[in-house]
């Protein structure tokens, strides 16, 4: 591939070792990649910054860099460049051993960075822009995302905030976000604090529904695979197009679910190609939103304020919820739990705390955990 050729004669040439032909080479392959000339000069720059002469400083450099690149996915050190590594260590006399394991680890380190901030700058180049449709245009992609067990806080470019909750995703041009539209692509649950702005409306796509807003606060739950999308709005007012056209307005406390799945009706007129009637209430409902038993606490957006609240759900549900909270895995021996139902509110509690605190207020299950993994059962 083009960029394992442009890493191998880059690597040549700032050790010194590059022939003309190569240089050549080098210099050709990079006009054909768009500003990749710009990120080797960076890199080049990076290259003759004058090294770091404490060798318990190059030493602790170089592990960290190793494990960081470890954790991205390349693995610089195999088995076999361990044990070389271990027998140059050892080959050596007391004095000479110094002066050689210094040099080592200035290499090491120095190519573990040089690689670190290479592969950030290539692969983020080659990975974020995406081509504009009928224009030719490069699209600077953002993405933030949060993992299972993790919330975070962002603030977009209008100045508007989101929360993420576990296991989600929020993806927008940062380019051009807000000149004409405030535009944002979600997967899983986040909640929105929008800046109110009647020229430039904030538009949300999650699954299978978008969302145009002006200014205002609610929460949309849009996790891949689960049964339901919720929309619920805490003040002002929002606009919900379903895939197939329909339109929904939505008024404070308003709380919109919507199945994540085709009903059976539309697949068998996607199959006949027929006009099957679609009874749009049947995966479609308006309710209010939830008050915790302090009545004061809104179960749908707990989250937010660090809560993990559910209030008479199924322990189907509850588990989603304990799985993205604790980052953990849970799975029931008896499909009869699932369909149980659960009140409870935690804060600061263990995985481990809450379901012990579960069990004694309901004590019709019993668990075993298993490091992340934990087992439902009778």
């Amino acid at each position: 591939m083009i960029k394992d050729r442009i890493w191998t004669l880059v690597s040549r040439k700032l050790s010194g070792e590059a022939t003309a032909s190569e240089l050549t080479e080098l210099t050709d392959l990079i006009q054909t990649q768009a500003n990749t000339d710009l990120y080797l000069q960076a890199i080049d720059e990076f290259w003759k910054i004058p090294l770091e002469s404490d060798e318990e400083f190059l030493e602790a450099t170089y592990h960290l860099h190793l494990n960081r690149l470890k954790e991205k996915g390349y693995d610089l050190e195999t088995d076999k460049d361990k044990e070389e590594t271990r027998a140059l260590y050892f080959k050596y006399t007391e004095d000479v051993k110094g002066n050689k394991r210094k040099k080592i680890f200035i290499g090491a380190a120095f190519m573990s960075l040089f690689v670190l901030l290479f592969f950030t700058l290539y692969f983020f180049k080659n990975s974020t822009p995406v081509s504009n449709a009928g224009k030719g245009d490069k699209i600077v992609q953002s993405e933030v995302s949060t993992k299972s067990g993790s919330r975070t806080k962002i603030q977009l470019p209008d100045g508007s905030s989101v929360w993420l909750n576990g296991s989600s995703k929020l993806v927008y041009d940062n380019q051009h976000f807000g000149e004409k539209i405030r535009e944002v692509t979600l997967t899983g649950e986040g909640y929105f604090d929008v800046v109110k702005n009647k020229d430039k409306p904030f538009i949300i796509h999650a699954n299978r529904i978008n969302i145009k807003v002006i200014g205002t606060a609610f929460n949309v739950k849009a996790y891949p695979g689960e049964k339901n999308i919720e929309t619920s709005l805490i003040r002002g007012s929002i606009e919900v197009t379903t895939r197939d056209g329909a339109k929904i307005m939505m008024k404070p406390n308003d709380k919109l679910i919507i199945r994540n799945e085709e009903s059976q009706a539309e697949k068998d007129r996607q199959l006949t190609k027929a006009a099957v009637p679609v009874d749009k209430n049947a995966f479609m409902s308006m309710r209010h939103l939830t008050l915790a038993n302090d009545e004061s606490t809104v179960v749908e957006t707990a989250w937010v304020e660090n809560k993990l609240v559910f209030d008479k759900e199924s322990f189907e549900n509850v588990a989603l919820k304990m799985e993205r909270w604790y980052g953990v895995s849970i799975r029931f021996a008896d499909e009869k739990l699932k369909t149980q139902k659960l009140t409870g509110t935690f804060e600061k509690e263990t995985i481990t705390e809450a379901l012990a605190a579960l069990q004694l207020s309901t004590p019709f299950f019993k668990y075993k955990i298993n490091n992340q993994n934990i087992q439902i059962f009778k």
